[in-house]
């Protein structure tokens, strides 16, 4: 089927950037960090590889990703009108940066079984139509176990309906996609300059056999600190919920939202914009906490995402020209 595809593959050395990310990964609930990590590091990193098919070029910024993982995708050439990348029947549509050239984020669940995968990128210029497709192999995260001890006020909040209507009503809001960015050249930081504590995708235990994912990372902040927006964006929700107390939720454009919880006092109210850096509320003990500190989490798509490692990678500036979406098809 694909016997035309692919006529140079280039392996490209992977840059120290990506072992930031690996140890990202290896954090555990007791590992902290005296100073947070720096992310987004300039200037744009040399490709794991490289794919070429008439006169178009697909750079691939990650050789593997691991369960929550996020990678990016560049294509640049001629006349390019509109791409698509397909991983497991998902299509995601590129978009357009300052440099011309069009982007893609490619995010792996962190539910995902750990194999090979085939990765398609569809794309259409003025004179052709290309077809690219290589392997992707999805890693096992090794994702830690982590007993959690709730206040005797606050044990109601391991009921798994209470956890289910709030999933759902979370994964209902982050699964709408606006066609352009909303971020700008600041790109994303962390939302508070303290240590990072208990990781992605723990498995929680809650007593009487039940499990609970960790949808984020938390930082160990004290009650009335301000917090910051990671990116600039859009509120869309600023309110109380059961598990995350009082929450804030942004619409940074094309599928990706960061969420922060367990807030004091909120300081903004869903349809606002807001601006990278902003300050979107004060840090609390709200919801299903057992102790002072800020859970935040950042959602592709519908899927949670390691924060972390998406905050590792290398994001281009974003032009304003809206994805594919709106393309004729």
């Amino acid at each position: 089927m694909f016997s035309h595809l692919i006529p140079h593959y280039v392996p490209i050395p992977v840059l120290p950037i990506l072992c930031v990310v690996a140890s990202l990964f290896a954090l555990n609930a007791a590992a902290q960090h005296e100073a947070p990590p720096i992310f987004q590091r300039e200037p744009r990193p040399m490709p794991s590889s490289l794919q070429i098919e008439s006169e178009l070029r697909l750079e691939t910024y990650f050789s593997s990703l691991a369960q929550g993982g996020v990678g990016l995708l560049r294509l640049s050439g001629e006349g390019i009108q509109r791409a698509r990348a397909e991983l497991r029947g998902e299509s995601t549509p590129f978009f357009q940066a300052d440099d011309g050239a069009f982007y893609a984020l490619i995010a792996a669940d962190m539910d995902i079984i750990p194999r090979a995968y085939t990765l398609i990128v569809s794309a259409h210029s003025q004179t052709s139509a290309v077809t690219f497709a290589r392997e992707l192999r999805i890693d096992s995260a090794n994702f830690i176990v982590q007993d959690l001890q709730l206040p005797s006020g606050r044990a109601y909040l391991a009921d798994a309906e209470i956890e289910s209507a709030e999933l759902a009503l979370l994964e209902s809001m982050t699964s709408e996609t606006t066609p352009a960015p909303l971020w700008d050249a600041s790109g994303f930081e962390l939302p508070h300059d303290s240590e990072l504590i208990t990781p992605f995708g723990t498995y929680r235990r809650l007593g009487d056999d039940r499990q609970s994912r960790h949808t984020g990372w938390d930082q160990n902040v004290p009650i009335g600190s301000p917090i910051q927006s990671m990116a600039a964006g859009q509120v869309v929700f600023a309110d109380a919920l059961a598990i995350r107390g009082d929450y804030v939720l942004i619409n940074h454009g094309l599928g990706i939202y960061s969420g922060y919880a367990h807030f004091s006092e909120l300081h903004v109210e869903a349809g606002q914009s807001v601006a990278a850096g902003q300050i979107i509320g004060l840090s609390g003990n709200s919801g299903r906490s057992s102790a002072p500190h800020l859970h935040w989490e950042v959602a592709l798509r519908g899927k949670w995402v390691d924060g972390a490692a998406f905050l590792a990678l290398w994001l281009p500036s974003p032009s304003g020209a809206a994805t594919d979406a709106d393309a004729p098809q």
